[in-house]
C-alpha cells in the first residue's frame, strides 16, 4: 500500500476516534441561590443557626455545610459488552479467512516470478508474516478503542482491515500493478 494512503487511513480514524469521544457533558456551575426558593422563616433559622459558626474561623472549618440542593441523578448507561461476543469473533474469522486467500494467492503469484509492490518483502515467509501481523494490528486495535469506550470505532476496526486485505487479493487475482 502507498505510504501516503497508509498515513492518511491513520489520521482519519484517528480523527474518528476523536470525533467519536465529544460526548454530552453535564454543567457543574453552582446553582443561583436567588432563584431558590427557601420560604422566609426556614432561611432565618438557618441564618441564625449559622450566626455562632461564624464568629470563630476554626468552628467554620470543622462544621459541614449543608448540602443546598440534592445531587444530581446520573445518566444511564448502557450495559457494557464483552470484547470476544459473537460480532468480534464472526469479523475476525472474516478477516482472518480474507488475509489467508491473499497470502496464498500472493505466495503462488510470488513462486512463478510475480512481485509483490506492495509490501516491502518478496518472500512467501516475508507476505505470511506481514498478514498475520495485520490481523494481529486490527485485532490490537479493536480491542483498544473497546477498552476506552469506542465501541462503533471497535465493531469498524476488522471490516477496515477486510476491506484492505480484499484490495491485496483483488489486485493479486486480476494483476493490477
Amino acid at each position: 500500500m502507498n505510504p501516503a494512503r497508509t498515513i492518511a487511513l491513520i489520521l482519519a480514524m484517528s480523527a474518528a476516534a476523536l470525533t467519536s469521544s465529544a460526548q454530552e457533558t453535564t454543567s457543574t456551575a453552582p446553582p443561583n441561590r436567588a432563584s431558590s426558593a427557601i420560604p422566609q422563616d426556614t432561611a432565618a433559622a438557618l441564618a441564625a443557626a449559622r450566626a455562632p459558626l461564624l464568629n470563630t474561623p476554626d468552628a467554620l472549618l470543622e462544621a459541614p455545610a449543608p448540602p443546598l440542593v440534592a445531587p444530581a441523578s446520573q445518566p444511564r448507561i448502557a450495559p457494557e459488552h464483552k470484547f470476544w461476543d459473537r460480532q468480534q469473533k464472526l469479523a475476525l474469522a472474516v478477516h482472518s479467512g480474507v488475509r489467508l486467500a491473499d497470502t496464498i494467492k500472493t505466495c503462488r503469484e510470488l513462486a512463478h516470478g510475480g512481485i509483490e509492490v506492495w509490501i516491502p518483502t518478496q518472500s512467501c515467509a516475508g507476505i505470511a508474516a506481514w498478514n498475520a501481523g495485520s490481523v494481529g494490528l486490527a485485532l490490537g486495535m479493536g480491542w483498544l478503542f473497546h477498552r476506552y469506550g469506542f465501541h462503533r470505532l471497535e465493531r469498524i476496526t476488522p471490516w477496515v482491515g477486510t476491506a484492505a486485505s480484499a484490495a491485496g487479493l483483488t489486485k493479486s487475482v486480476f494483476n493490477i500493478y
